[in-house]
């Protein structure tokens, strides 16, 4: 029988300690193809235990963070989330043959600040196989930075491994703030390792962490006791294994039992060390820990929006200037309690900007001689309307007289929108009125009435040849570092999951009723396969601050080859910042 074909018990663990302890070594559904747990999962079952803290440590990205904030909103015993990463260290030559995990954990916003440096230069300068770290980089950005030795394959484990003198290991510890030690199941695959020959039993791997601790003890080091976590609980193991079989491995027999650990099951895992240093690694050294780390949010919760001197009486001008073009200097109160409505939210939640450029970007468009469409809901802003961004006009349907400005407006719904209502001659002037009016809420770009904040996307269709001359002229406008390609996380679906689990199920002559089979398939959907860029999505920061106080950012698809730059983040968690949406048409 395969070791998967025995029948799944789910129980609900809880953490029973008195004093609970902290895990600084968590991975989630973003580490690619690696782990199965998702972050409000992982967040929400930390904070049911009562644990004070968390980390979040994926590798080589910090694409959880987000959800991750998100998370915390749900949580009941005030948990705080630790932002971190596991990087991939290396020498000077990051084209080296391989490269040493580290854990790198962000104790306060300049050190989240200096961790998203770091992951930029990882992705768009350091990238070979993975986004690496030469030790000098992050030697330089290592203020308001908590550097662990990570797991065994760190530099430090790896060099007790390899039986490098006392020395040398010192040298190497030396570099760490903690030194990392896990449960000898998670490094059993050490004992089938050519490349450690010596490591044969469970007692050579007990041997490695007691070197561990004997050089924190020598350093003055903390020794931390982390569980390398990337599924929950016992049983989510077989999902790890399914996604590994998808990516070409095949070592599901030996799946380490890398789940979230209790207090009490992670003091049981180090009791060799006896009582007291067990106590030390598992509860206190990672408490104190992430009692030296502040609270703070990842992302900034509130809009921030391009300074443009003046913005809001521009738009209001402009608004009103074309207004009054259309439908005469005395506007009608229906043209007017639009204008009002919109420019009171427009101008209160600070999207002025957004429209501006918008318009200044549709005119720059238009004088070179292209034409530019809009689409989606910037069609309801009437503002956008008067401003030249869009064609549509969401007032009622109605008659206008283009000679003396008389309208006349249809509230009743008798018709649809304009084009609908029958020809009429003006009744002052007797010339043909003109038809127009789609009747569309503003509700539709801003939510009910404008009283909620919902960042208005403007959609906009230009020439796919004059499209590199519409980023370089908002680049031109905002600063080459203020401007970027909206970036995207693309993760196993519910399709490719299923597919997954039944091709797994099959080669291992394992059966499992449906719903086992769809408990697999929901583990394994939403996991990390790639990145990529939003199709038109374009970023544009303000240009007093730093990109880096919103997200890191890399190439699409981790192409080191491109010339593309992206948000990090998928520019869905990025609603503090202003998106326009230009897409090239033929």
């Amino acid at each position: 029988m395969h070791k998967f074909d025995t029948p799944v018990k789910i129980q609900k663990r809880e953490d029973k300690a008195q004093e609970k302890r902290v895990e600084l070594h968590a991975h989630t559904k973003m580490s690619a193809m690696d782990a199965v747990d998702s972050v409000t999962d992982l967040v929400l079952m930390a904070d049911r235990w009562g644990w004070p803290a968390i980390a979040i440590t994926d590798h080589g990205v910090v694409q959880a963070f987000p959800a991750a904030m998100k998370a915390l909103d749900k949580c009941k015993n005030g948990i705080k989330v630790i932002y971190g990463m596991e990087g991939y260290l290396v020498g000077e030559d990051y084209k080296q043959e391989s490269a040493n995990h580290i854990i790198l954990l962000a104790k306060n916003p300049a050190g989240l600040r200096n961790l998203y440096q770091l992951v930029s230069l990882s992705h768009l300068r350091y990238f070979h196989h993975q986004p690496r770290l030469p030790r000098a980089v992050i030697e330089k950005y290592r203020d308001g930075l908590i550097l662990g030795s990570a797991c065994e394959a760190g530099e430090l484990i790896r060099s007790i491994g390899e039986h490098q003198s006392d020395e040398q290991l010192e040298k190497i510890a030396a570099f760490y703030d903690y030194l990392e030690i896990q449960p000898i199941r998670n490094n059993d695959f050490l004992k089938r390792s050519v490349d450690f020959p010596d490591i044969q039993t469970d007692g050579d791997l007990r041997a490695i962490n007691r070197k561990v601790a004997a050089l924190a003890k020598k350093l003055g080091k903390p020794l931390v006791a982390t569980g390398d976590v990337h599924f929950l609980n016992p049983e989510d193991s077989i999902c790890r294994a399914i996604l590994q079989k998808g990516k070409g491995f095949d070592d599901d027999e030996f799946q380490p039992p890398i789940y979230l650990r209790t207090t009490e099951e992670m003091l049981a895992e180090f009791d060799y060390l006896g009582p007291e240093l067990a106590y030390e690694a598992v509860v206190t050294n990672p408490r104190r820990i992430a009692e030296s780390i502040e609270r703070f949010d990842p992302l900034p919760k509130t809009f921030h929006s391009p300074k443009i001197p003046g913005a809001d009486e521009e738009i209001r001008s402009i608004s009103y200037d074309r207004a009054k073009d259309l439908y005469g200097e005395s506007l009608p109160n229906i043209v007017e309690d639009r204008l009002e409505q919109e420019l009171m939210q427009i101008i209160g939640h600070g999207f002025s900007a957004l429209y501006l450029i918008a318009q200044r970007l549709v005119k720059k468009t238009n004088d070179d001689g292209y034409l530019v469409g809009s689409r989606g809901a910037v069609g309801s802003s009437f503002v956008a309307t008067m401003m030249g961004i869009t064609e549509v006009n969401p007032l009622p349907p109605h008659w206008r007289c283009p000679h003396c400005k008389y309208s006349e407006f249809i509230t009743d719904g008798s018709y649809g929108c304009g084009y609908d209502l029958p020809d009429k001659v003006c009744p002052s002037c007797g010339v043909p009125l003109i038809k127009d009016g789609h009747d569309i809420p503003f509700a539709v770009i801003f939510g009910h009435s404008g009283d909620r904040l919902r960042l208005p996307v403007i959609d906009l269709n230009v020439s796919s040849t004059y499209l590199p001359a519409v980023y370089a002229y908002l680049k031109t406008l905002y600063g080459e570092d203020k401007v970027y390609r909206a970036g995207t996380v693309l993760t196993t679906g519910d399709k490719t999951a299923l597919c997954y689990v039944k091709r797994f199920l099959k080669e291992k002559g394992v059966h499992k009723d449906d719903a086992e089979i769809e408990r697999l398939a929901n583990g394994c959907m939403g996991v990390k396969t790639t990145t990529s860029q939003h199709p038109a999505g374009i970023m544009i920061v303000p240009s007093d601050m730093d990109v880096h106080s919103f997200t890191p950012l890399q190439h699409p698809a981790d192409d080191p080859k491109s010339d593309t730059i992206t948000t990090h983040f998928d520019y869905r968690s990025l609603g503090s910042l202003i998106r326009l949406d230009i897409l090239g048409c033929l």
